[in-house]
Formats: structure tokens, C-alpha cells, sequence
């Protein structure tokens, strides 16, 4: 063991381990122990700074402290002495796999940063060992692509004593997975959301990490129909931990920007996103369709110049206008000027598209280039293998607009001027019968950007990353439709915009 053991980025991926700033440590404990909670456990201990936060908070209300922990790295407990913690503080931490072999104990105070493991580094028979403690704990299973991250959430809140209090802080994907409708549905139903404490980009707990955090503050009680939603605009123990013993009644207007909501609207938009007090009858799919770019499994060889594209003598019939990455879009329109300066700079612009014939009868230099890939063995990688032949790429009809799915751009739908088609980290947006000059103002005025984090997924310094299918769900505010001269058809919640 080394007194100073920091994580390495492998621990990070692998166990999951960033630690808790003091400051956040602080407000986690003053949750968890202002109704009078002598012990707190913690089952991801890492370097012990919310025990210690815990040990501090005890102090100042002249309390006994029992320190209870677990850690799956002995390592971690390097850092005890460092946070004011000391060896009685560490006779009941136990090293060992929480989930695999939880304590006994119920608690009455539970501070949690778990580990960010993500699905796909949890093996298979650990993630059948987890079903398993989710089918016995809720009752029903939930959607294998959850990290452990929401494991821990489930067992630590088996574990709360009756009345006691759980502070979890975890990235915000947990509102906002595949899996986080069965997951926050069986939460509310069972345990009052007494609050959820959102952090500005400024205010982040984990500045470099891509992710978004969010404190949860959960009782052991019977649920109530409204909570408490802030966020954090900045750093400030004394005062956010003031905040949370007041019963969040305390103002800090520089501080927090603070509302009630109910739990059935939050469960229905998101708890880590906004409220929506703006409802609209209608969504980018009543006047879209959106498709993922292309995925090539080798840009390396399927991408190139048109220095490239000569040197090789491919023939420019086997080749499409394409963009490669967001970076090469610095405006909201994609021209032939715009190809021209990436081809200045050496960028990319051309996509290998070789049409559906008989190998034989490609250009002897289409034939090459093939012969070319086989030689690297790229017909034999994972996403590769799958088309039939290989090196046909799969096909886009060129999208009259682009949007960027992960990014903080302003202007996230451009206008495809040039006819390019697009790699995987663009959507292709397909109007349906509007000119798409006109949607794509409709979409890039601002009412219906800040709609994005209704429907996408937040990260780190204020990204959203909005797939397909959720991007068709952006709702367009109805003033902004009464713009467009569309015809959609007559529902519940619609009306014909030609005849008003």
C-alpha cells in the first residue's frame, strides 16, 4: 500500500472510484444525521471522506460517531488517516463486494458515491447475481444495460432503517437509462424523494469527469406527492448544508435556485431534468424522421481526401461528399465552401461507396483498395463482418438537415447544403413535407432548443446527448408550428395548421 493512492484511470473504470469533495461530503451528512443519527454507514467508503464528514458533523452537535463502511480496494483505506479519521474509525470497515455480500445491518443513515461501473464491464454472471437481488428486492427485473451504480441504489436503500435517510450521489444517467422508468417508479412508490439536488457546470462535484451529477435525499417513509428539485449554482458547504437542516426552508437565492414539484410530473419528465411548464401538442417526429449516421467499423480506410481518392485512382462515382466529425461543422450550414476549407486543412472528406456489383466487375483500383483492406484483416472486425460483402458500406439518402447528438453547440441542427452524408456522430434529420429550410429555422430557435434536456441525456459541462427515436419525441412549441406550413393530421391534442 502507498499512504498517498490516488485512483489510476484504469481503477476508475474498473472500480468505479472518484472521490467525494469535501463539500458535497458535508451536505450528504447533514442529511443524513440532522435527525439525530449517531453512526453512518457507507458501503463505497473509498479514502473515507463521507465518513469523515460524518465524524465532523457529530462533532459539532457534541454526538457519539460509529463510522460503518465497505470498500472492495484495501488500498482506499490509505487515505483514512488524511480525512481526520483514525483507527477506532476503522474497526468496522469491512474490504469486500457489497453487493456480492452486503452486511446484515439495517442502517439509519446512509451516505453513498458508488461506483460508476458501466453494464458492459459487469460480466455475465454478475449481472445475473444482480438480477437476482433486484427480482428479491423489487419484485421484478430491470433493464440488463444498468450500471452498478443503480444496484447500489437498490441495496442501499434495502438496508435503511425505518425513517432513516439515504444521500446518493451518482451520475444522472440513473434518471435517464433505458432502465430508469422501472427502476424510479419502484423508488417513489416505496420511499418519500424528500429532495434532488442538481450542479451547474460551474458547481460540478466531478469537474473532470463527463458526467452530470445528482444528489438524491431519500427517507425510509411513506411518500409524499411533492419533493423538493434545486440546483447548485455554486460551491458552498456551509450554506447548502444549512439549507438541508433548515427542511430546505432556508433562501439562498445566489446560491440554489430551489422548487417544489410533484413526484408524478417529475416521474413522467425526468427527475434530473427541468420541469416542462410549457406543454406542446407537437414533437419533431410530426414534421421528421431521424436516423443515426453511418457507422463505417474503419474510417481509416472507407474515409479519405481527395488527394487520396486520386492517388488511389478511385473513380469519384465510388465516392460520397461525407463529414466525419462535429469539430468540422463551425456553423449551423454545411456548404461546398466548407468541404473546400476541410480539404485545406487535410480533413477527410470523401466516404468509399461502392455499389452492389459482382467483385469482378469493380474498377481493377476499386479492386485493390479491397484486396488492400482484406491484407489488414478488416473484414474480420466485429461491425465489418457483419455486411455482405464487407466493404459495402451501408446506406443514407443525403439528409436535408444534421444534428449533433452529443455536444453543447448552440446551433445543433445544420443545414446540409452540400448534400453530404454523415458518420455516426451526426443524426440525419429527414423533413416530411416541409422545406427543410423552413424546419431547420423552426428547430434552431432557442424555445425549442432548450427542449433538448426535456428529451436527452445529460453530461458533464452542460452536454446532451439525444439519440434517435428521443430526438423524434422534441417537443416544438405550438407558436413555433403555427410558423410552418404543414399538414398534420387530425388528433387528440392536434389540428390542421393549413386551415387553422
Amino acid at each position: 500500500m502507498t499512504r498517498d493512492y490516488i485512483p489510476k484511470i484504469t481503477d476508475v473504470r474498473e472500480l468505479g472510484q472518484v472521490w467525494t469533495p469535501d463539500w458535497v461530503a458535508e451536505a450528504m451528512a447533514a442529511y443524513t444525521m440532522s435527525q439525530g443519527a449517531e453512526s453512518l454507514f457507507d458501503p463505497a467508503c473509498g479514502n473515507g471522506s463521507l465518513l469523515a464528514a460524518g465524524k465532523r458533523f457529530a462533532a459539532r452537535k457534541h454526538t457519539a460517531f460509529l463510522a460503518n463502511g465497505m470498500d472492495v480496494d484495501l488500498r482506499v483505506l490509505d487515505g483514512f488517516k488524511r480525512q481526520g479519521l483514525d483507527h477506532s474509525d476503522m474497526n468496522r470497515i469491512r474490504i469486500g463486494d457489497y453487493l456480492a455480500d452486503p452486511p446484515d445491518a439495517i442502517y439509519p443513515a446512509i451516505a453513498v458515491n458508488p461506483p460508476y461501473v458501466r453494464h458492459h464491464r459487469i460480466g455475465g454472471v454478475r449481472k445475473r447475481e444482480l438480477q437476482s437481488m433486484v427480482m428479491g428486492t423489487m419484485g421484478r427485473r430491470i433493464d440488463a444495460r444498468a450500471g452498478l451504480h443503480v444496484y447500489f441504489l437498490i441495496q442501499s436503500l434495502k438496508q435503511l432503517a425505518p425513517n432513516g435517510r439515504l444521500a446518493f450521489i451518482v451520475s444522472s444517467d440513473i434518471c435517464e437509462g433505458v432502465f430508469s422508468r422501472q427502476l424510479w417508479d419502484w423508488v417513489l412508490r416505496t420511499y418519500r424523494l424528500d429532495a434532488v439536488l442538481q450542479f451547474s457546470p460551474e458547481a460540478s462535484p466531478f469537474p473532470h469527469a463527463d458526467t452530470n451529477a445528482i444528489l438524491f435525499l431519500i427517507q425510509n417513509s411513506k411518500p409524499r406527492s411533492e419533493f423538493i428539485w434545486a440546483r447548485c449554482l455554486k460551491e458552498d458547504p456551509i450554506s447548502i448544508s444549512e439549507w438541508i437542516e433548515s427542511g430546505f426552508e432556508a433562501a439562498y437565492p445566489n446560491l440554489l435556485e430551489v422548487q417544489t414539484r410533484t413526484v408524478s410530473e417529475a416521474s413522467a419528465t425526468g427527475l434530473s431534468r427541468p420541469p416542462s411548464h410549457h406543454l406542446t401538442s407537437f414533437t419533431l417526429g410530426d414534421v421528421a424522421s431521424v436516423m443515426r449516421g453511418i457507422a463505417t467499423g474503419a474510417n481509416d480506410f472507407f474515409l479519405m481526401t481527395r488527394e487520396q481518392a486520386s492517388h488511389r485512382n478511385l473513380p469519384s462515382s465510388f465516392l460520397k461528399p461525407c463529414i466525419s466529425r462535429v469539430r468540422d461543422l463551425d456553423g449551423d450550414r454545411i456548404t461546398e465552401e466548407c468541404l473546400d476549407r476541410l480539404e485545406r486543412k487535410g480533413r477527410p472528406t470523401l466516404l468509399l461507396n461502392i455499389p452492389p456489383s459482382p467483385f469482378e466487375e469493380l474498377p481493377l483500383s476499386v479492386q485493390d483498395w479491397i484486396r488492400e483492406g482484406e491484407s489488414l484483416g478488416l473484414h474480420n472486425r466485429p461491425l465489418i463482418k457483419t455486411r455482405r460483402p464487407w466493404y459495402r458500406m451501408e446506406q443514407r439518402r443525403n439528409p436535408p438537415l444534421l444534428f449533433a447528438y452529443l455536444g453543447r453547440r448552440d446551433c445543433r441542427f445544420i443545414l446540409n447544403e452540400a448534400g453530404v452524408v454523415p458518420l455516426s456522430c451526426l443524426l440525419c434529420v429527414y423533413p416530411k413535407s416541409t422545406s427543410a429550410k423552413d424546419v431547420w429555422q423552426a428547430l434552431n430557435r432557442p424555445e425549442t432548443i432548450a427542449n433538448l434536456a426535456s428529451v436527452g441525456k445529460s453530461y458533464g459541462g452542460g452536454a446532451i446527448k439525444v439519440e434517435p427515436r428521443a430526438l423524434e419525441r422534441l417537443p416544438i412549441p405550438d407558436e413555433i408550428m403555427e410558423g410552418l406550413a404543414v399538414n398534420l393530421p387530425i388528433q387528440e391534442g392536434l389540428f390542421n395548421l393549413a386551415t387553422g
